[in-house]
């Protein structure tokens, strides 16, 4: 949806749902090194994409403020009045994003080294995340802290020598957290003279402060599997001026 009303209000907005899936993440020429895990069964290589995300959610709104000269207020008002009052507008941009999916890997079927992907862990049923998993309980320091465990590790596993593990690709039932995101906008337009216009503006990025939780680590063999390692996001605030001749 894209629209433009009357008096200075545009809206846009924008919904993607949908669903990625591939057997090779990229169509460039020997940009799947490695792949696939097993030459003799290439059903094992079709899954998620890497860049899956089934909602994307955009919106974006402006609205030139009703105030000053020849607006609703203020209208007739006097020229330093119109100076300082007259020109505001505000502006906002939001996204919010599904995570991508995880997949998960172990150690090479054969001591010398492997010519397919790398090895895939076996996965036994049941909820692959922690129940009793809480964001607001991170701890960047340590990342081995209990409360990071983000992934139910007793169903993983590192798949004997001589085999091949049995997880596909990559999976839907875990994800990389999702994203949130908005930014708002205060800016003042003052025409100087015919050929003269200057422009304040402030900009707050990151708004309302979230932070994303990432770095889930998915190496089995990796002493902090299952852990959520790092923690990224912070509000900015930038102030600029311009002038336009």
């Amino acid at each position: 949806m894209n629209r433009q009303f009357a008096k200075g209000f545009t809206a846009y907005a924008n919904y993607t749902w949908s669903k990625n899936l591939t057997n090779v993440q990229s169509s460039q020429v020997n940009d799947n090194p490695g792949r696939p895990l097993d030459y003799y069964n290439l059903k094992l290589e079709k899954a998620l994409s890497d860049d899956d995300q089934p909602h994307l959610a955009k919106g974006a709104i402006s609205y030139d403020l009703p105030v000053g000269r020849g607006k609703w207020l203020l209208g007739n008002s006097h020229r330093v009045v119109n100076a300082v009052v007259g020109g505001w507008s505000v502006s906002a941009i939001v996204n919010y994003f599904s995570g991508t999916p995880l997949g998960y890997s172990g150690t090479s079927p054969l001591s010398g080294g492997w010519n397919g992907a790398v090895n895939r862990a076996n996965i036994g049923p049941g909820d692959l995340k922690t129940s009793s998993f809480d964001k607001n309980s991170f701890q960047i320091s340590p990342v081995t802290s209990p409360s990071n465990t983000f992934l139910n590790k007793s169903l993983f596993s590192d798949p004997p020598a001589l085999t091949l593990g049995t997880s596909a690709f990559r999976y839907g039932q875990t994800r990389n957290f999702a994203r949130q995101n908005e930014d708002f906008g205060l800016q003042k337009n003052t025409k100087l003279s015919e050929h003269l216009r200057f422009q304040l503006r402030a900009e707050f990025l990151n708004a309302f402060n979230r932070s994303t939780l990432g770095g889930i680590q998915t190496s089995v063999t990796n002493s902090q599997f299952g852990q959520v390692t790092s923690i990224s996001g912070n509000r900015q605030i930038q102030i600029g001026a311009r002038l336009d001749f």
